[in-house]
């Protein structure tokens, strides 16, 4: 059985490992502080499509470069 402190050192490395393969498909870590209300909506969402928090990030921010040019951006609640 792994002691607690090889445990973390191998977790530590398998994500390093996934942040590197991540990075060679061209991707970048970010990050952002959400309301309640959003945070809510982006869980519902993954549940709903059994994605990550990345995909339905990624597919919201495509779709904003999809709308119509003249539509008028909807104000935070």
């Amino acid at each position: 059985m792994a002691t607690l402190k090889e445990r973390r050192r191998t977790d530590k490395e398998r994500q390093k490992r996934w942040r590197l393969r991540q990075r060679e498909k061209g991707k970048k870590q970010i990050s952002a502080m959400l309301s309640l209300k959003a945070q809510i909506i982006l869980n519902r969402e993954k549940r709903r499509t059994h994605s990550t928090t990345s995909d339905v990030i990624e597919r919201a921010v495509l779709q904003l470069a999809e709308a119509p040019k003249d539509a008028k951006p909807q104000e935070p609640a």
